[in-house]
């Protein structure tokens, strides 16, 4: 676009500096033609009165001799006895017909232009006086206002193009803006906006892209909301009915039904995790001890009922982070859910939460049979349903520059760590 305004700015600039330079040089050169004449004229004109008055010759050759056009030999004098002063060897029909006529006249010649002028001398006596404008005379100073000309119009061109690029950047700059931006969002970055500069009409489409862009965040926020809130909600349930199940005592039919609770359990976590998606926006703070401890006051009835050991060493907060209080919770349930479905009732569980370089750490750590290479490899990388769900927390945390670990626990099982950048 910038290309073409200048393109355009250029083909009429230049137009309108040949419609202000071509007439002019006419004009220049019309002047010079005029001037040149005009002295010629003056200098026949000097020389009429010595004519008319009968004046001698050395009085004539006098005369011619102060005058330019006598100096430079461009002037001839024919008296009327048929002297000739002056270049002897110009001579032209125009200088024929005033001596025999009596008419003035002003012609061009070969190398110019010729003046001659009748002179009445006495009764039936006509004298003549004829001067010759070479070209180079005709042309005297008219190259030079050619060329001033030619600089003028190239300097106005020049100006529209400097001009044109200023404006050209002032509506192609905002527009580049607008299309980086574009891309940026498209791209995932939802807290991309613009500044609204330019051309009103850009300022109002730029304003409205913001406006957009605000809003499609919000919507994400929104949904992302939902969508934690949703894992809480339907795990919750599925973790007592997985309880249940183990209460039954037709151990083929409990096997039967812990198989679906698997399988439900690993179609709500992947339906969610695609709604999750790897786009969704920053969320406001949230106070990570208190949404341990709350958490944790859930859990420990299970735990009760178990008769499971039960650890928890967290320490208060607040320990704010970026990560909204729905999304650390279905994080930190996925931990536990781990250990209650893939150890015994007896394994003993130890949660607790500190602050180290900046980070907010949450873990949880079992005396269980841990996890075996190729089980911590898949829920790492989210290639495999081991039906762990660790790579919902692992995004989690990763989602705002924390990191997920899994190492073995000193009580001789598993230990999951979540690290989150303290806000």
């Amino acid at each position: 676009m910038r290309r073409q305004l200048i393109l355009v700015f250029v083909a009429v600039s230049t137009m309108v500096a040949l419609a202000f330079v071509v007439p002019l040089a006419f004009l220049v050169q019309r002047t010079a033609e005029d001037r040149a004449i005009d002295a010629a004229r003056a200098d026949a004109a000097a020389i009429v009165p010595v004519l008319a008055s009968g004046g001698s010759v050395n009085a004539v050759e006098l005369a011619v001799q102060a005058t330019t056009s006598g100096k430079l030999g461009q002037m001839t004098v024919v008296r009327a006895d048929g002297t000739t002063i002056g270049s002897a060897d110009i001579w032209s029909q125009r200088l024929a017909a005033a001596i025999a006529t009596g008419m003035s006249a002003i012609g061009p010649t070969d190398d110019g232009q010729e003046i001659v002028v009748a002179v009445a001398t006495g009764p039936g006596e006509l004298s003549a006086v004829r001067v010759v404008v070479p070209e180079e005379e005709l042309r005297r100073g008219r190259d030079r206002a050619w060329l001033a000309l030619v600089v003028v119009g190239v300097v106005l061109v020049a100006m529209s193009v400097a001009v044109a690029d200023r404006l050209a950047r002032t509506i192609v700059r905002p527009t580049q803006n607008l299309a980086s931006a574009a891309l940026q969002l498209g791209g995932g970055d939802l807290d991309v906006r613009v500044e609204p500069v330019g051309p009103p009409e850009l300022v109002e489409l730029s304003s409205a892209f913001n406006a957009l862009g605000s809003r499609i965040s919000g919507m994400l926020v929104h949904e992302r909301e939902l969508v934690a809130e949703l894992s809480h909600r339907l795990r919750t349930p599925l973790t007592r009915i997985r309880l249940r199940i183990e209460q039954v005592s037709d151990r083929a039919v409990a096997a039967e039904l812990s198989e679906d609770v698997d399988e439900l359990t690993r179609v709500v976590t992947g339906l969610i995790e695609d709604a999750r998606g790897s786009t969704a926006p920053a969320s406001a703070p949230c106070d990570l001890a208190e949404a341990v401890r709350g958490r944790v006051d859930f859990w420990a009835v299970l735990a009760e009922d178990q008769g499971r050991p039960w650890t928890v060493a967290t320490i208060d907060g607040p320990l704010l982070v970026s990560v909204s209080r729905s999304e650390l919770e279905a994080a930190f349930d996925v931990l536990l859910e781990n250990v209650f479905r893939h150890t015994d009732d007896d394994a003993a569980v130890e949660i607790g939460t500190e602050v180290a370089d900046g980070f907010a750490r949450v873990w949880v750590g079992d005396s269980g049979p841990g996890f075996n290479a190729s089980q911590v490899a898949r829920g790492l990388s989210g290639a495999g349903s081991t039906g762990l769900g660790l790579d919902i927390a692992r995004r989690t945390t990763e989602s705002i520059g924390g990191s997920f670990h899994i190492d073995p626990s000193h009580l001789g099982g598993s230990h999951v760590e979540m690290r989150f950048p303290l806000s």
